[in-house]
Protein backbone atom coordinates (compact mmCIF):
# COMPACT_ATOMS: atom_id res chain seq x y z
CA UNK A 1 0.00 0.00 0.00
CA UNK A 2 1.52 3.34 -0.62
CA UNK A 3 0.54 6.95 1.00
CA UNK A 4 0.72 10.29 0.61
CA UNK A 5 0.72 11.22 4.61
CA UNK A 6 3.37 13.15 3.89
CA UNK A 7 1.12 15.94 1.98
CA UNK A 8 -2.31 15.25 2.77
CA UNK A 9 -1.85 15.61 6.76
CA UNK A 10 -5.85 16.57 7.84
CA UNK A 11 -6.70 13.60 5.75
CA UNK A 12 -3.98 11.73 8.03
CA UNK A 13 -6.04 12.82 11.16
CA UNK A 14 -9.58 12.71 9.50
CA UNK A 15 -9.45 9.37 7.63
CA UNK A 16 -6.42 7.84 6.57
CA UNK A 17 -5.06 5.38 9.07
CA UNK A 18 -8.78 4.28 9.38
CA UNK A 19 -8.23 3.24 5.45
CA UNK A 20 -5.63 1.78 6.04
CA UNK A 21 -6.69 -0.05 9.27
CA UNK A 22 -9.77 -1.01 7.08
CA UNK A 23 -7.53 -2.17 3.99
CA UNK A 24 -5.51 -4.81 6.18
CA UNK A 25 -8.62 -6.12 8.72
CA UNK A 26 -8.50 -10.12 8.34
CA UNK A 27 -5.64 -10.33 6.31
CA UNK A 28 -3.34 -12.85 8.21
CA UNK A 29 0.14 -11.94 6.69
CA UNK A 30 2.54 -8.67 7.75
CA UNK A 31 1.46 -5.45 6.49
CA UNK A 32 3.25 -2.87 4.70
CA UNK A 33 2.86 1.07 4.36
CA UNK A 34 5.50 3.12 1.72
CA UNK A 35 5.03 6.71 2.43
CA UNK A 36 6.47 8.08 -0.88
CA UNK A 37 7.75 11.84 -2.03
CA UNK A 38 6.50 10.94 -5.95
CA UNK A 39 8.89 11.50 -8.80
CA UNK A 40 8.73 12.92 -11.81
CA UNK A 41 5.42 14.49 -11.91
CA UNK A 42 5.54 18.30 -12.36
CA UNK A 43 3.30 18.89 -9.12
CA UNK A 44 5.66 16.50 -7.15
CA UNK A 45 8.34 18.12 -8.22
CA UNK A 46 7.50 21.82 -7.85
CA UNK A 47 6.19 20.52 -4.09
CA UNK A 48 9.46 19.09 -3.43
CA UNK A 49 11.68 22.51 -4.14
CA UNK A 50 9.64 24.09 -1.44
CA UNK A 51 10.54 21.94 1.52
CA UNK A 52 13.92 22.81 2.23
CA UNK A 53 16.92 21.63 3.37
CA UNK A 54 15.08 19.48 5.96
CA UNK A 55 11.55 17.40 5.28
CA UNK A 56 9.81 16.89 8.52
CA UNK A 57 6.15 16.29 6.76
CA UNK A 58 6.99 12.53 8.37
CA UNK A 59 6.97 14.28 12.20
CA UNK A 60 2.93 14.17 11.04
CA UNK A 61 2.24 10.45 10.91
CA UNK A 62 4.80 8.67 12.51
CA UNK A 63 2.91 8.89 15.41
CA UNK A 64 -0.36 7.80 14.24
CA UNK A 65 1.71 4.92 12.17
CA UNK A 66 3.34 3.63 15.17
CA UNK A 67 -0.04 3.61 17.16
CA UNK A 68 -1.60 1.46 13.79
CA UNK A 69 -1.72 -2.04 13.15
CA UNK A 70 0.85 -1.75 10.20
CA UNK A 71 3.44 -4.31 10.62
CA UNK A 72 5.88 -2.53 8.45
CA UNK A 73 7.07 1.21 7.41
CA UNK A 74 8.84 1.80 4.23
CA UNK A 75 10.74 5.07 3.75
CA UNK A 76 12.97 6.87 1.71
CA UNK A 77 16.10 7.54 3.84
CA UNK A 78 18.80 7.95 1.04
CA UNK A 79 18.72 11.69 -0.48
CA UNK A 80 15.15 12.41 1.07
CA UNK A 81 16.27 15.27 3.34
CA UNK A 82 13.86 13.50 6.40
CA UNK A 83 15.89 13.79 9.68
CA UNK A 84 16.55 10.54 10.37
CA UNK A 85 16.30 11.64 13.82
CA UNK A 86 12.35 10.92 12.89
CA UNK A 87 12.48 7.36 13.15
CA UNK A 88 12.63 6.93 16.82
CA UNK A 89 8.85 8.15 16.53
CA UNK A 90 8.17 4.56 15.34
CA UNK A 91 10.39 2.70 17.28
CA UNK A 92 9.23 -1.04 17.54
CA UNK A 93 7.48 -1.53 13.88
CA UNK A 94 9.78 -2.70 11.54
CA UNK A 95 11.23 -0.35 8.94
CA UNK A 96 12.32 -0.78 5.21
CA UNK A 97 14.93 1.85 4.71
CA UNK A 98 15.68 2.99 1.62
CA UNK A 99 19.18 3.20 1.28
CA UNK A 100 19.28 3.42 -2.68
CA UNK A 101 17.92 6.62 -4.74
CA UNK A 102 15.66 6.04 -7.02
CA UNK A 103 15.45 9.33 -8.53
CA UNK A 104 18.78 9.35 -10.70
CA UNK A 105 21.58 7.13 -12.37
CA UNK A 106 23.94 7.45 -10.04
CA UNK A 107 25.33 3.96 -8.99
CA UNK A 108 25.11 4.16 -4.51
CA UNK A 109 28.56 2.80 -3.14
CA UNK A 110 27.89 -0.34 -0.56
CA UNK A 111 29.50 2.41 2.08
CA UNK A 112 27.20 4.90 1.01
CA UNK A 113 24.83 1.95 1.76
CA UNK A 114 25.95 1.25 4.86
CA UNK A 115 25.57 4.81 5.85
CA UNK A 116 22.41 5.61 5.63
CA UNK A 117 21.47 1.97 7.30
CA UNK A 118 24.42 2.87 10.64
CA UNK A 119 22.39 5.98 10.64
CA UNK A 120 18.45 4.39 10.72
CA UNK A 121 20.21 1.80 13.55
CA UNK A 122 20.57 4.91 15.51
CA UNK A 123 16.92 5.03 15.88
CA UNK A 124 15.49 1.22 14.66
CA UNK A 125 16.37 -1.69 16.11
CA UNK A 126 18.89 -4.09 14.03
CA UNK A 127 15.90 -7.02 14.33
CA UNK A 128 13.26 -4.87 12.97
CA UNK A 129 15.61 -2.68 9.60
CA UNK A 130 14.99 -4.43 6.29
CA UNK A 131 17.23 -2.36 3.98
CA UNK A 132 15.97 -1.67 0.60
CA UNK A 133 15.34 1.09 -2.43
CA UNK A 134 13.47 4.51 -2.11
CA UNK A 135 10.72 3.08 -4.19
CA UNK A 136 10.68 1.31 -7.45
CA UNK A 137 12.88 1.40 -10.46
CA UNK A 138 10.91 0.65 -13.08
CA UNK A 139 12.21 3.82 -15.16
CA UNK A 140 15.79 3.21 -14.48
CA UNK A 141 17.72 1.12 -17.07
CA UNK A 142 18.35 -2.32 -16.36
CA UNK A 143 22.06 -2.04 -16.05
CA UNK A 144 22.04 0.85 -13.26
CA UNK A 145 18.86 -0.80 -11.59
CA UNK A 146 21.12 -3.67 -11.06
CA UNK A 147 24.25 -1.94 -9.82
CA UNK A 148 21.90 -0.20 -7.65
CA UNK A 149 20.53 -3.82 -5.98
CA UNK A 150 24.15 -4.71 -5.73
CA UNK A 151 25.31 -2.03 -3.86
CA UNK A 152 22.39 -1.92 -1.60
CA UNK A 153 23.34 -6.04 -0.91
CA UNK A 154 27.25 -5.02 -0.44
CA UNK A 155 26.27 -2.34 2.16
CA UNK A 156 24.02 -4.31 3.82
CA UNK A 157 27.04 -7.36 4.60
CA UNK A 158 28.83 -4.48 5.61
CA UNK A 159 26.40 -3.30 8.31
CA UNK A 160 25.26 -7.42 8.76
CA UNK A 161 28.79 -7.95 9.51
CA UNK A 162 29.76 -4.86 12.04
CA UNK A 163 26.58 -5.87 13.94
CA UNK A 164 27.94 -9.59 14.58
CA UNK A 165 31.26 -8.78 15.81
Amino acid sequence: MKSAFNVFFDEVNDWGIACLERAIEGLKCETAVHICYGYGIKANTDWKKTLGSEWRQYEEAFPKLQQSNIDIISLECHNSHVPMELLELIRGKKVMVGAIDVANHAIETPEEVANTLRKALQFVDADKLYPCTNCGMAPLPREVARGKLNALTAGAEIVRKELSL
